[in-house]
Formats: C-alpha cells, sequence, structure tokens
C-alpha cells in the first residue's frame, strides 16, 4: 500500500492516490522526489522501454507512484492538474500493465495500475503508476533484443546500476528472505510463552510479517480506552460465530510495546487462556486460538471446524493488520498447532466430538511425533484485494498441518 512523498506533503494516510489528494498538491505546489514523478502525458515523449525504465527504476529505489496528467513549473513542482481523458486513461492503464508484464524481469511484486477520475473536470483522468518498494529487486529492463539493464531512481533522476550495485542490490533480495523467515520465528517464540496451558490445550498459532514494514510515521499508539480501529475492521470481516469473533468480545487493545494486545483474559496478566492476538505496528502479526479441546482416551481432540476456522480467521487479522498499516512487498506466514502431549484431529457432531478414522494421534512432547510448522508467501496487495486470495493461502496452510495426522482431505467449510 503506497505511502509517499505526496501522502506525506497533503497528510494522507496510506492507500490509493485520489482527486483531492491531487488537488491539494498542486495547490502546495509538491514538488517531485525519489518516490514521486509527475509526468504530463508518457506516451507524448518516451517510448515503451522508457516507460519501463521509469517502473523498474522505482522499483529498485525505495518505489513510489508516477502519476500522468499533471502538468510541472519548469522546476519539477506540481502546477496544474490537467489529466487526459477517460479514453485514453483507460488505454494507458491497460498498456502499462502490459508493459510491465513483458519488458520488466523479475516481474514486480503488487505492481499497480489505476485512473483517478477528476471530480472538477469531467471526463479526464489521471492515471497512477503504483510501484512497491519491492523485495525482488534488482529488475532488470529488456532494452533491446541482446541487452538488458538494471535502472535506479536516484533523487528525481534514474541511472544504471553497475557491477557493485548489483552484488549489493542481490545481497539485499536475499538478506529480506532471511530477515523475514527470522523474524516470523521470533514472533512465534515470542507468543508460545502467552499462552496458558494446563496439559490438554490445543493452541492454534499463525505469525506473519511483511518483507517491506509499514513506514514508521504512520503508526499511532495504542489506546487502551477506545475500540481499535483495525481489530474492529479486523472483526466485521470475519463470519459470524467462528472461534476469533466468539472468543474475543472486545477490541480495546492492551498497550505493549509497539504492538496492540488483545485477549479474552481480563485482567491481562501475561498470559491468555481461549485467544492471543498482537497487532504490530510495523505490520507483523502474531495470533494463537484454543482450538476447542475435548479430552479422548489417547489424547486431547483437535475439532477439525475450529483447526480451519482458527486459521482462516488468523490469516484474515493477518492481512488486514498489513495492509491497513500501509506494509507492503509479500507477505510471510508461519502456522503451527501447540500443545504439550498427545492430540487427534476429530470431527464435530453437535455436542461430542469422535475422532477421524485413519487420522494419526500425535505427541506434541515428543519432537519427532510433534507437528511441523508451515510457512508459505503471497503478495500483499493480492491478499488485501481478495478475500478468495486469503481463503487460498489458509487452505494451503490447513491442508499441510492436517496431513501431518495422516488426514488425507480437508473438509472444506464456508
Amino acid at each position: 500500500m503506497a505511502y509517499t512523498s505526496l501522502h506525506r506533503s497533503v497528510g494522507a494516510p496510506p492507500g490509493r492516490v485520489t482527486a483531492p489528494m491531487l488537488t491539494e498538491a498542486v495547490a502546495l505546489l509538491v514538488g517531485e522526489a525519489e518516490d514521486l514523478d509527475w509526468k504530463m502525458d508518457l506516451d507524448e515523449t518516451k517510448n515503451n522501454r522508457e516507460q519501463a525504465k521509469d517502473f523498474a527504476a522505482m522499483a529498485n529505489a525505495r518505489g513510489g507512484i508516477i502519476v500522468t496528467g499533471v502538468e510541472e513549473d519548469g522546476a519539477d513542482h506540481a502546477a496544474e492538474l490537467v489529466g487526459v481523458t477517460d479514453e485514453r486513461a483507460k488505454a494507458m492503464v491497460a498498456s502499462f500493465r502490459s508493459l510491465a508484464i513483458g519488458l520488466i524481469r523479475p516481474h514486480i511484486p503488487a505492481f499497480s495500475v489505476y485512473s483517478v477520475p477528476l471530480t472538477d473536470s469531467p471526463g479526464r483522468s489521471a492515471v497512477v503508476v503504483e510501484v512497491p518498494r519491492s523485495t525482488e529487486a534488482p529488475h532488470l529492463v529488456a532494452w533491446d533484443k541482446e541487452s538488458w539493464r538494471y535502472p535506479k531512481r536516484v533523487g528525481t533522476d534514474t541511472v544504471w546500476l553497475g557491477e557493485a550495485d548489483l552484488e549489493a542490490a542481490y545481497g539485499r533480495r536475499f538478506a529480506l528472505r532471511h530477515d523475514a523467515q527470522s523474524h516470523l520465528q521470533r514472533l512465534h517464540e515470542e507468543l508460545r510463552p502467552r499462552l496458558f496451558s494446563n496439559g490438554i490445550e490445543v493452541w492454534i498459532v499463525v505469525t506473519a510479517v511483511p518483507t517491506v514494514s509499514a513506514p514508521g510515521e504512520t503508526a499511532l499508539p495504542a489506546n487502551p480506552s477506545v475500540s481499535d480501529p483495525i481489530m474492529a475492521n479486523i472483526m466485521a470481516a470475519l463470519p459470524a460465530r467462528n472461534l476469533l469473533s466468539v472468543y474475543l468480545r472486545r477490541t480495546n487493545p492492551v498497550v505493549g510495546l509497539r504492538r496492540s494486545i488483545f485477549t479474552s483474559h481480563h485482567p491481562y496478566k501475561g498470559k491468555s487462556s481461549h485467544v492471543h492476538i498482537e497487532l504490530h505496528q510495523d505490520g507483523s502479526f502474531g495470533g494463537a486460538l484454543n482450538g476447542n479441546v475435548r479430552t479422548g482416551n489417547d489424547g486431547a481432540l483437535l475439532s477439525q471446524l475450529d483447526l480451519e476456522s482458527g486459521v482462516r480467521s488468523l490469516v484474515t487479522a493477518a492481512v488486514l493488520n498489513a495492509a491497513a498499516r500501509g506494509a507492503d512487498g509479500t507477505l510471510q506466514l508461519h502456522a503451527q498447532l501447540v500443545s504439550n502431549g498427545p492430540v487427534a484431529l476429530a470431527e464435530r457432531e453437535d455436542t461430542h466430538f469422535e475422532r477421524i478414522d485413519g487420522g494419526l494421534t500425535l505427541d506434541f512432547s515428543i519432537p519427532g511425533q510433534a507437528p511441523s510448522s508451515v510457512t508459505i508467501e503471497a503478495s500483499l496487495n493480492d491478499l488485501e484485494a481478495s478475500g478468495e486470495r486469503r481463503d487460498d493461502i489458509a487452505n494451503q496452510l490447513l491442508l499441510d498441518l492436517t496431513h501431518q495426522f495422516a488426514v488425507p482431505n480437508l473438509l472444506l467449510t464456508d
């Protein structure tokens, strides 16, 4: 989700560019920056490769936006919002998407192009190219039939990367992935001591880390006296009667270190009994739900229905938190079941549980039998935009979790 010099200049939160933002930028004479480029009409001055170069150059720097339809004053400041015809804007959106796909390698995650209708100029629109700070940088551009080049935006100019620059860029790509994976594991390890257990609980734990953290200047301090708007939006997005909404009846946070904590345990004294959610200011997430267990002859029984509901709810919460705070790139997700003894999967039949035939009982106290953690990643932009995509990611985590119990089929629920 974009948060650029334009957003900071006009006092807007992270998100898409709007017509009022552009109008205000012209009034303030907002100048170009490394993450902001004004264009009158790209097609009038540049060929396709030059346009693709601009996209890749921003992705190879810190990301940003390119706005077409703004006339400059000769000193790179926005002077007039003129736009292009709506018909031309539609064609440009399709063209820019095609250029990004056809001429840039690797593809830029969460690359976005859209038109912004100008309310003061009916029939005209601005066109915004939104380029995230890419975790896949460096990106190269097909320059001719036999050569590729690596551009990068430095200030308001574009330069070509040399050998030493490329070496550093590839090092950052691998370091970002490693850091995100280490962060995931650290969040999981920090979360476990906060989960109450008397020996029969089975906790469904999901942690998530965006590869591009939320901007620090967008973070608001937690206020324990009022409902948290991000958690309120999460609860509104969840279906009724799922584990998270059943257990968590309050959206007022407990103030933590650079995080908001939500728990069913009040007063909170460091451990939660049914649900524990941590929404971090950098867009990362830690969440755990107690999987509604019953004690069976061979240990605890975990309802497969509750497992599915729990994973889907926690994935949704992780995505919406990262998106609301302005994180970007890909979202790395880690899921694991946590308990102190043997656990089997079960079907829930009204008021009782029946163990699923053919399923293994896994003893969590024995390292060789405890279920492994499972991880997955996906574009944060895609996950935010599509509930179906969130379900797909949750289902993949669920398949990996349930197959460790030797259960061949996943019971998909509404």
